[in-house]
């Protein structure tokens, strides 16, 4: 319909305004930015594992990511002979997205690879829209068949499927085409209610679905009193000697009766059938809080012996910011400090001056380590990505990546 290609049109002028901003921005404004929205351009394929080289190029106008971008998995592999190889899978939506789903920076999965995490190559995947994963088409009753966003990606061999290949499992949400009930009005809510799914690659760019063992293909599913379950992450536990592997999931819900987020877990021994814990083991903070409005993406690593939780933070006026919490085995959690680790730019103008979110840290040799988020400007709903380094060993501070700190020793900045 003419009133469709109208909107789509506006769509692709926003987005377009949109990109033209990263280019206006100064240096300082520009701090910590990594991926933008991208709409058009060639990108290359990559053809396999084992294949790092990416060849060939496509063209398009309509990038599945070139609207807005959301969480993201960030995975860095060393290999003494090639050196660092960072792969970051990511969601995002393009410009031409179905206006009627929910409107989460989600819809489909793609891939972009780096030799230093910090510059980083989008390729072309195979799906439309030039993703890996995108909504569901083969099975109308799946939970996935309106949107999906990546919560975690592992490498590893599993008892499930005994071949000793290194696999990538994925662990993904999705939303289906029902309306979110009780939803306030004006919002689109369709695929509204997500569950946690898991997918399967040997090359981390084809994926296959993992049956769960609900009707709709899901591994977990929201309980009673639960809006929806989503951006998952997996977590292996010590185990010793002849001990079957455990796993942990942490997500995060919409709990109901609070109208708040909260991060639940559940349990699991091949990652596909979990058993939920009973209970959060992260809620909302007390009235006031940087937190008091809930808590919800996050991201668990290790460090040293205990185990730390960086969280999306909202408070009672739905500002974001991340937090950090720390356990000892990974089911129960106190906070450290008072307020956020990590918050919106200061810098008028900036591209993530007015929210931070969804954050994935990755621990470096040196004892530092880099925390990826997501960020939001003044300028609405256009999502970026970005990246700060921890001072040092102390991971509650950080500073945002720059340009000028990548240059050549002995360089003079201009």
């Amino acid at each position: 319909s003419s009133m469709h290609t109208r909107a789509c049109a506006l769509s692709f002028l926003a987005t377009a305004a949109a990109l033209n901003v990263q280019s206006r921005l100064t240096t300082a404004q520009r701090a910590g930015l990594l991926l933008s929205p991208q709409p058009a351009g060639v990108r290359k394929v990559l053809p396999g594992a084992g294949a790092p080289v990416p060849r060939g190029g496509v063209e398009s106008d309509d990038w599945w990511d070139g609207a807005t971008l959301g969480s993201c998995v960030v995975r860095r592999f060393t290999d003494e002979m090639a050196g660092d190889r960072w792969m970051l899978w990511y969601s995002g939506r393009s410009a031409s997205f179905d206006s009627d789903v929910v409107p989460l920076a989600t819809g489909a999965v793609g891939l972009a690879q780096s030799t230093d995490g910090v510059v980083w190559e989008r390729l072309a995947g195979d799906e439309a829209g030039g993703a890996c994963l995108v909504p569901n088409e083969d099975e109308w009753w799946g939970f996935d068949t309106s949107h999906v966003g990546v919560g975690d990606v592992h490498v590893m061999s599993s008892r499930v499927i005994q071949n000793g290949l290194g696999l990538y499992w994925m662990f993904y949400f999705g939303g289906d085409g029902e309306e979110l009930a009780n939803a306030p009005a004006g919002a689109p809510t369709r695929g509204g209610r997500m569950s946690i799914g898991v997918a399967l690659s040997n090359d981390g760019v084809h994926w296959g679905r993992v049956e769960g063992e609900h009707p709709s293909g899901a591994a977990l599913e929201p309980a009673e009193g639960e809006s929806f379950v989503g951006w998952p992450q997996a977590l292996r536990l010590p185990s010793s000697g002849d001990q079957e592997e455990s796993w942990l999931l942490y997500y995060h819900a919409l709990d109901e009766a609070s109208g708040r987020f909260a991060i639940g877990s559940a349990v699991s021994s091949d990652c596909v059938k979990w058993t939920r814990r009973d209970g959060y083991c992260l809620t909302a903070g007390p009235e006031g809080s940087f937190d008091a409005g809930g808590v919800s993406a996050r991201c668990v690593v290790r460090k040293g012996a205990e185990l730390l939780m960086f969280y999306e933070a909202v408070d009672a006026a739905r500002s974001h910011t991340i937090g950090l919490a720390r356990s000892a085995d990974g089911l129960s959690w106190e906070r450290i400090g008072a307020g956020p680790v990590f918050s919106p730019s200061a810098e008028p103008g900036a591209w993530d001056g007015v929210a931070v979110a969804r954050p994935w840290v990755v621990p470096m040799d040196d004892g530092s380590a880099r925390l990826y988020y997501v960020g939001r400007g003044a300028e609405g709903a256009v999502q970026r990505i970005g990246m700060a380094r921890s001072e040092g060993n102390d991971w509650t501070r950080w500073t945002r990546w720059a340009e000028e700190e990548e240059e050549e020793p002995g360089g003079e900045s201009a």
